[in-house]
């Protein structure tokens, strides 16, 4: 049911113990296939959690870049995404749909057109959205879509998109 509600096939679907643990184990996972000079993209926008893991393959030899908020007004600007990606070695973006830190709403299938573009996948943090409604990620194009079912009145695990051509790899 879940699988259908957010416009996804039922074995793109994954459970584990929490959100935070699904993205270390997922970020562990991507560093076996990423090759030296492989780059991701994470932003100041996120809870630590979402970036964390990802800013720790920095300690593995993967370039670590980051996409930064307006200080003024918090927004992530997907323009400042562009330069970020130029020399096509970011094979993942990591961005908030929602930051919770700054309570911005983020243009998820505007960003995942842009890093698809690229030639990277697109890892959305939907902690702090989907409490407000299960996204159709079908819809917003995301190859990674991250959310904690508890706060959606669901059981305390971590539920974990992955679209099938990247789950494959």
């Amino acid at each position: 049911r879940l699988a259908h509600m957010m416009g996804v096939a039922f074995d793109e679907v994954s459970f584990g113990p929490s959100t935070t643990q699904n993205t270390y184990v997922l970020a562990q996972a991507f560093l076996r296939g990423l090759e030296p000079g492989a780059a991701i993209v994470v932003t100041n926008q996120d809870h630590e959690a979402n970036s964390g893991p990802w800013r720790r393959l920095g300690e593995e030899g993967i370039d670590i870049r980051e996409w930064r908020i307006d200080p003024e007004t918090g927004h992530l600007d997907p323009a400042d995404l562009k330069p970020l990606l130029a020399d096509g070695c970011v094979r993942l973006v990591c961005f908030p749909h929602c930051s919770n830190v700054v309570a911005e709403i983020n243009p998820v299938a505007e960003i995942v057109e842009i890093a698809h573009a690229a030639g990277a996948f697109a890892c959305v943090d939907g902690v702090s959205y989907a409490p407000h409604g299960l996204p159709d990620v079908a819809a917003l194009g995301a190859d990674i879509y991250l959310f904690s079912a508890y706060k959606t009145f669901g059981p305390h695990q971590g539920v974990m998109v992955i679209r099938r051509e990247l789950g494959d790899k």
